[in-house]
């Protein structure tokens, strides 16, 4: 049984199941080079089917994340409408003034019109390869958040609570689900009139940086923030803004009469002249503060404890570490890289066990362990790249490549990484990740200037052996740490040995716990480096120039090598480094110099 999920909105994305088994997943950015497309992924959905030698007329069912979706126009406007005048009618109750600007409504018909379009798009592709429409379904998209880790669920005798939340997804925000024997049954939705990822999103941008794209640096700059102005600013969002319903514990409600792009207007009536570290602390405070509420109602209203949780506003490491040191469940676990880009993997998992029931075929799905989904590139693909560039780069093959990496590092030197099957989504764990000693001084600040070209407020990551977990992490409930998707307090020993890899001010980190099983050349590496320092982990983040996707190819691999200060790559057996230019190099040391001599004591 083999089926195709897509997700075709922001950071689109295409994943294959084969009998239960997700094979492959990879995000259009990785392959167009364009962060966070949004659009139809036709070259995941190639490569996704290669990879695996399979053709679209051995899928037994195709599966959408977007519900927005028909045949016909009237189909779809019979569909849709409900989705657009619940919306609707909620605003316009509220907030009747916004409405008549006509600032929210338009783009709304706007934005379904678009929908349309897309699957009419998707309907064509199909069709001109042969497949059969009635095997193309469309799920919601909140139904797909839910079903990306309601897999990791089963074969668990007790009974499991699901919990997505994200900026918006047809129509609604949120959702609250339940698995008893399991059967998977959603409870209660959030319309996206109430949507907490949407007013963060505004909040983003009205300090100056990307919406649905930068919010972690919102979450980073927060910490940075005094508490006493921190409450200052959260208690006027949430009375202002944002609160639980008082009404129903497992609904948010929006209190400001605002919604999308409405909320720039309001932030400057409330917050105009306000230092942007106290918007940050503020924000992140509401965040926190109202997940680890909305989690203890769904659990209190339902009496379960077992708390699997998915969307995007779960990729805010730090509300997700409150609900950990509220210790109020019992299992925790959030999907890794749970933004839009997990909802293919959803919708496959939707359509395995709908067809599975259909049937009368056993559901059994395979529970994720490790996230190495995309493609690994073999010795000569990697000779190929290299030869390309031969005029820039010198490549030298090294039998032990993970022992050679990790005496760069050992030596304060920073290394980047191109080996092995590339990761699935938003978190380098390894394979596509600039690696780092992880408390030699100048060590960030040369990725972040030279390399990264980020913010300097933003801290790293961590990949710690599983070993030496406890050594590094304050995790009282022992909640598996596998996948950068969750933030801890640091021991004293964390902060002596992975202070690079640690945020700066609040000394948290955010870890990924190396397994043997699941990255044995990457724990290796560690492993290596460990022998050589006596410290358990490493400086890891995401092979990339800042705005641009983390690389997927060798190609990709040596352009940013050479487009960047970056001076040590590996790729399989190969390390690889930049051929300087004599006169770039004296060029450069007389800017130093001119610069050193300029300056006046």
């Amino acid at each position: 049984m083999k089926i195709l999920g897509i997700y075709d909105g922001h950071t689109a994305t295409a994943a294959l199941l084969e009998n239960g088994k997700i094979l492959s997943v990879i995000s259009e950015e990785r392959l167009n080079r364009e962060k966070e497309w949004l659009g139809f992924p036709q070259q995941s959905i190639e490569k996704v089917l290669s990879m695996n030698n399979t053709s679209v007329s051995e899928l037994d069912q195709i599966v959408v994340c977007g519900k927005l979706g028909s045949t016909t126009y009237k189909d779809f406007m019979n569909q849709n409408f409900n989705i657009m005048m619940t919306g609707f009618n909620v605003f316009k109750a509220v907030a009747p003034k916004s409405v008549m600007k006509g600032k929210w409504w338009p783009e709304a018909v706007v934005s379904t019109a678009s929908r349309f379009r897309k699957k009419t798009d998707i309907y064509n592709y199909f069709d001109n390869l042969g497949y059969d429409r009635s095997k193309i379904i469309f799920v919601d998209h909140h139904t797909c958040h839910a079903y990306t880790t309601f897999t990791n669920t089963w074969g668990q005798k007790d009974d499991m609570l699901i919990l997505t939340l994200d900026a918006a997804g047809d129509g609604y925000c949120g959702s609250v689900n339940v698995v008893k024997n399991g059967e998977f049954k959603t409870i209660e939705r959030i319309n996206l009139y109430n949507s907490l990822g949407l007013l963060y999103s505004r909040l983003t941008q009205y300090l100056g940086m990307k919406p649905l794209s930068h919010e972690y640096k919102v979450m980073g700059l927060a910490a940075y923030t005094k508490e006493e102005d921190s409450q200052k600013i959260f208690e006027i969002f949430n009375t202002k803004f944002m609160r639980i319903n008082p009404n129903n514990p497992l609904q948010l409600e929006n209190l400001s009469g605002a919604v999308n792009w409405d909320y720039l207007d309001k932030f400057d009536k409330y917050f105009k002249n306000t230092r942007f570290d106290h918007l940050a602390g503020g924000g992140q405070k509401l965040v926190e503060e109202l997940i680890v509420q909305w989690i203890s109602n769904a659990i209190q209203a339902t009496g379960i404890k077992n708390v699997f949780c998915s969307g995007g506003v779960f990729m805010n490491v730090k509300a997700n570490m409150r609900t950990i040191y509220k210790n109020i469940t019992d299992r925790f676990f959030v999907f890794p890289s749970c933004g839009d880009e997990s909802n293919a993997i959803g919708a496959c998992n939707y359509g395995y066990e709908k067809l599975c029931k259909e049937q009368n075929i056993e559901f059994h799905p395979h529970k994720l362990e490790e996230y190495y989904f995309g493609n690994e590139f073999t010795e000569e693909e990697i000779e190929a790249a290299i030869e390309k560039n031969k005029g820039s780069i010198k490549a030298v093959r090294v039998d032990d490549v993970n022992k050679l990496v990790a005496s760069i590092l050992a030596s304060g030197e920073i290394v980047a990484r191109c080996s092995g099957k590339m990761e699935f989504g938003a978190r380098a764990l390894g394979n596509r990740s600039i690696l780092g000693h992880p408390n030699k001084i100048g060590v960030t600040r040369e990725i972040n200037d030279a390399i990264k070209q980020r913010d300097f407020w933003m801290p790293f990551a961590c990949s710690i052996l599983d070993k030496y977990e406890d050594d590094y992490l304050i995790n009282p409930t022992k909640v598996p740490s596998n996948y950068m998707i969750l933030s801890f307090m640091g021991t004293q020993k964390a902060h002596d040995h992975l202070i690079n890899g640690m945020h700066q001010y609040d000394l948290t980190v955010r870890p990924q716990v190396v397994k043997r099983e699941h990255n044995p050349d990457y724990y290796e590496v560690i492993e290596n480096f460990h022998e050589l320092t006596g410290i358990g982990g490493i400086l890891n983040t995401s092979f990339n120039i800042h705005g641009e996707p983390i690389v997927y190819t060798p190609e990709d691999a040596i352009s940013t090598l050479l487009r960047s200060g970056l001076k040590n790559l590996v790729m399989g057996h190969y390390h690889v480094t930049k051929l300087e230019n004599p006169k770039t190099e004296e060029n450069k040391r007389n800017k130093v110099l001119n610069k050193a001599n300029s300056i006046s004591v």
